[in-house]
């Protein structure tokens, strides 16, 4: 847990800082529903690996699949949503870390590959596309 703490901490500082030099909308919300859209898209690409490796099969229609993915990222939104915001899990999560990050040289690495983590099963899912296409 130390590390999606962490990870999300990286999101969520970035919107924090971004929200003190300019007005923008809450970080709070921002990070939260950047942080899930991540989330889901490793649920996704799970989902997928298991269809694809394990059933050999797919999804019968296009429409099936967006009513799927949109549940997933509806599901995982509601979800962060509870804990980060509604117990406010994320103020814990900025205290416990702001202090070591200040400290850390390599917090732009960090929250790069913070980044590259949320964007990494898009890439694949791309990749599988690609790669094995319907028709």
């Amino acid at each position: 847990m130390k590390h999606v703490d962490y990870l999300y901490f990286n999101i969520y500082n970035y919107f924090y800082r971004i929200s003190q030099e300019r007005q923008s909308a809450n970080p709070r919300m921002q990070a939260m529903y950047l942080f899930s859209l991540g989330s889901g898209g490793w649920l996704l690409l799970f989902e997928s690996l298991y269809l694809h490796l394990v059933k050999r099969s797919r999804f019968s229609s296009p429409s099936q699949s967006t009513l799927f993915a949109g549940s997933i990222y509806a599901l995982t939104a509601f979800f962060f949503h509870y804990i980060f915001i509604v117990r406010e899990r994320d103020y814990k999560v900025f205290g416990r870390y702001e202090e070591i990050f200040q400290q850390n040289p390599r917090r732009k690495q960090h929250f790069i590959l913070s980044l590259g983590v949320l964007m990494v099963p898009y890439l694949v899912l791309m990749a599988f596309a690609l790669l094995f296409p319907r028709h």
